[in-house]
């Protein structure tokens, strides 16, 4: 409060010190005046607000003007044809003289006027020419170049235009050359970008998937070819960008980890590489490729010890492939997984029955191919796997006081393997002659 007060006492000092602009206003004759006063000669003096025309040349100068009065109210303002003469020096500079015929002040109105002031009868002003909404350009200068181009639609016109996205192409490819990739790689992104119907755009896209496959930035290397083969199907790159594609799958698929901004990710980008296979796939499903991706989708989930998936592709293979190059690896690892599916389960043994007519079937087919793998070695552990099955069933069921499911079991172990050491031990489990010879008639 008390620095408000202070403020308001310098405030009220500062304009005290200085005459304000309304304490020139008298009341004189029924109505307010403004009484100029003359201002002494000073080297650098405010310069007064010109009057509403200037003094005919070679007029004498004035001497400084004596105090005179002005009234608020304007009179009619003269004709424009005729000039305002100047106002004539005052001979009595103390005695102020009002001037028979009152002059409109040509200053700028007072900062402050009074609530009693007069208002003056309102001034009839003639109509003004009415202006064109558009008016035509007055001069040369203002008028468009010739032949009436307008530059700003041109240079617009010429920033979408063929010559830039040419500029733009022969810009990235030096790039690419002195092996700038990050440069190259810019300059064609704006081209793709921002000139969609260009003739150069196809050649622009590929380019930019080489200038950020040598960056290392392989999901960039992806998107940009995916988009390459979406919109130019029929380009004679086609099958390339769906080998390109191939090989940033296989990338991920051994060990390369995905960059965000430059820096890899701490997490595995093998799903990503079997999403990409998977598309090349969709775009291609009866093609070259498509045996390609389907083995090497198989052969991942079985270095993965994933057998139902890698069952599931080699299947997927024998069916669409039947002449393709790796068919009968593809047959063999199929019955592969089968019997791999099967030994974490004691008592199933449907699974190890395809498993053997898998085998079986590609002994017939392939002989010699079947000698070199084995084969007969292989059915043999089929074989007895699945006796030992049967066994352990029967032991199960005898354990669990159910002899009649325990006789069922070892009646098809007797039927259908015979002679493995598995029915001998069977036999034993059941004392006397089998349920199946008491119920005979």
């Amino acid at each position: 409060m008390r620095r408000f007060v202070i403020a308001l006492i310098i405030c009220g000092l500062a304009l005290g010190s200085t005459s304000p602009a309304w304490a020139r206003w008298v009341w004189r004759d029924g109505h307010w005046l403004y009484v100029e006063e003359a201002l002494p000669p000073a080297p650098e003096a405010p310069k007064a607000t010109p009057p509403a025309s200037k003094p005919a040349p070679g007029a004498p100068k004035t001497a400084p003007q004596a105090p005179k009065v002005v009234p608020i109210a304007p009179s009619p303002a003269p004709k424009e044809e005729e000039p305002i003469p100047p106002p004539a020096p005052s001979i009595t500079p103390a005695a102020p003289v009002v001037p028979a015929t009152p002059v409109a002040p040509s200053a700028a109105p007072p900062l402050f006027v009074p609530e009693t002031r007069v208002e003056a009868p309102a001034k009839k002003e003639s109509p003004a020419p009415a202006t064109p909404a558009a008016a035509p350009p007055s001069s040369e200068a203002e008028k468009p170049a010739a032949g009436g181009v307008d530059w700003k639609a041109a240079w617009l016109k010429m920033k979408r235009g063929p010559v830039d996205d040419k500029i733009l192409l022969d810009m990235g490819m030096s790039h690419l050359k002195a092996k700038d990739y990050k440069n190259a790689a810019s300059m064609l992104d704006d081209l793709i970008q921002h000139f969609p119907t260009s003739q150069y755009r196809e050649e622009a896209m590929w380019l930019r998937g080489v200038a950020l496959w040598a960056m290392e930035e392989h999901y960039l290397v992806y998107e940009q070819y995916e988009e390459f083969i979406i919109t130019y199907a029929g380009s004679p790159h086609y099958l390339d960008a769906l080998m390109k594609e191939m090989e940033v799958a296989e990338k991920f698929l051994t060990g390369t980890h995905r960059k965000i901004w430059g820096v890899a990710l701490l997490v595995s980008a093998e799903s990503e590489g079997l999403e990409i296979l998977r598309k090349v796939y969709e775009h291609q499903p009866t093609g070259d490729l498509a045996p390609k991706i389907v083995a090497r989708i198989a052969d991942y989930h079985w270095g993965q010890r994933a057998w139902n998936d890698a069952e599931d592709y080699y299947d997927k293979y024998c069916r669409e492939f039947p002449n393709g190059p790796d068919v009968r690896r593809a047959e063999l690892l199929r019955a592969k997984c089968a019997i791999e599916r099967c030994r974490g389960s004691r008592y199933d043994t449907t699974c190890l029955q395809l498993a053997y007519d898998r085998l079986k079937q590609f002994q017939q087919k392939y002989p010699q191919e079947a000698e070199q793998e084995n084969v007969a070695h292989l059915l043999e552990q089929v074989r007895d796997t699945q006796a030992m099955g049967l066994y352990e069933a029967a032991a199960h069921y005898m354990r669990t006081n159910r002899p009649e499911a325990a006789a069922h079991y070892v009646e098809t172990l007797e039927a259908r393997f015979p002679d493995t050491p598995w029915a001998e031990q069977a036999r034993r489990l059941l004392p006397g002659p089998s349920l199946k010879q008491e119920h005979e008639p």
